[in-house]
């Protein structure tokens, strides 16, 4: 085995360290804030915060072009992207203030029209309403804004009910808010519907936001997938909707089913219930979140459940690799094809090994989850830097070959293995 001497494995490490990162578990949903000079702060600000404490979320700024834009008059701000070069959202919020910007540039609302046509959600604030008013997508549809601002969105739609009194008005891709603080009820609302009422309630624990009431909101649209499912249960929705589940990701949000199932638990319905998770877990491999609704689920009808992500952090951060192995293992075979954990809380738990010294374990650790996301470059990364940490070079090499084959845009890799090669 070669190994690279100390200052070399040092100097090789302190290049690592900013780039191994936790992966995010499950679909990731990409959220542009399309933000003009003139936006109200709070309005794009309060709904980023929300996206951003719930996993599962990317976000970044957008405007009309990539010059620093002014919010409040006070505060100037760089985007990420214009529109025009963004990474392609799933999800674009248009904030309120400085909107007449947008209305005014007919390719803006061009891209807002056809992100929504192709099936992409909206999710405007305040008066941001007026540019999805503009761009079509409240014609025939209920919808809300700022209290003071309904006879300037009635201006641009024809055929639009404005809503007072209301958070939020919920149309299926499209949701209008009302103003400022209302677009962070929205957005949690939305996360709800994609991910799950669970996990949009521990966003808001999270920014100790107590003032969400999902109630407050006005529900326009009712999914009619998950309606039929409710209905007749998954063996009748397999027959009924037959080819359009291959691509089921477009008929139902895995939030939508875990509310489902939710709603049929506390019902008492718990076989339904399992019946809905386990429907879901097959169009949404790899959502941990489905499985530990399932496991608590499981352990109301009194059935066998798997261990939980906290049993295996917890004897790994003790030191009894071994042990967690072991219960790893008999897991995998007592509950085939379950998602025990997230990628990114073994990797989290391998980085505080290696940050207490304990290399041995933190390879352990990150073999785990090696064995659980083998098709995540990452976790090879993780590996290949313990191994660095260990001075045990071929087998740092071998991990940094193996995520580079699965990311060929994984510079940190290439860059690694230049080095050793190096020495």
């Amino acid at each position: 085995m070669k190994k690279i001497s100390f200052f070399s494995f040092f100097c090789l490490l302190a290049l690592t360290q900013t780039f191994s990162q936790p992966q995010q578990n499950g679909r990731v949903y990409k959220v542009a804030l399309f933000v003009p000079s003139g936006a109200e702060l709070l309005d794009f600000a309060g709904p980023g915060e929300a996206f951003t404490q719930a996993n599962g979320f990317e976000v970044y700024l957008v405007s009309l072009s990539e010059e620093p834009i002014r919010s409040q008059g006070f505060m100037t701000i760089t985007p990420n992207y214009s529109y025009k070069n963004c990474p392609k959202p799933d999800i674009i919020l248009i904030p309120g203030g400085g909107t007449g910007r947008i209305i005014n540039e007919p390719e803006a609302i061009q891209w807002v029209k056809e992100h929504y046509e192709n099936g992409g959600t909206v999710l405007t604030v305040c008066t941001g309403a007026s540019v999805a008013a503009k761009a079509g997508l409240l014609e025939g549809k209920k919808a809300t804004t700022y209290h003071t601002a309904f006879d300037y969105v009635q201006g641009y739609c024809s055929d639009c009910e404005l809503l007072k009194g209301v958070r939020y008005v919920d149309n299926g891709l499209i949701i209008t808010t009302a103003g400022i603080s209302a677009g962070i009820d929205g957005a949690l609302h939305l996360i709800s519907r994609i991910k799950g009422q669970d996990i949009a309630e521990e966003a808001a624990r999270n920014m100790e936001y107590d003032k969400w009431a999902p109630g407050e909101g006005y529900m326009n649209y009712e999914n009619e997938f998950v309606s039929y499912l409710k209905k007749y249960g998954p063996v009748k929705a397999r027959e009924e909707y037959g080819p359009a589940l291959t691509d089921a990701q477009t008929l139902f949000f895995a939030g939508e089913l875990k509310n489902l199932a939710a709603e049929l638990a506390a019902a008492g319905q718990m076989e339904k219930a399992i019946e809905a998770l386990e429907f879901c877990t097959e169009y949404y491999p790899g959502e941990v979140i489905i499985y530990n609704q399932l496991r608590e689920v499981y352990a109301q009808m009194g059935r066998p459940v798997p261990p939980t992500p906290e049993d295996f952090m917890e004897k790994a951060l003790q030191g009894q690799l071994e042990e967690a192995m072991a219960l790893y293992e008999k897991a995998k075979t007592r509950f085939p094809g379950w998602v025990f954990f997230e990628e990114s809380r073994m990797n989290w738990t391998g980085y505080q090994l290696l940050g207490q010294g304990k290399t041995e374990a933190a390879i352990q650790a990150f073999r785990i989850n090696v064995d659980a996301y083998p098709q995540s470059f990452n976790v090879y990364d993780s590996l290949a830097e313990a191994y660095l940490r260990d001075e045990q070079s071929d087998l740092a090499r071998k991990y940094y070959q193996k995520s580079l084959e699965l990311n060929p845009d994984n510079e940190n890799a290439r860059k690694m293995l230049a080095k050793i090669e190096e020495r």
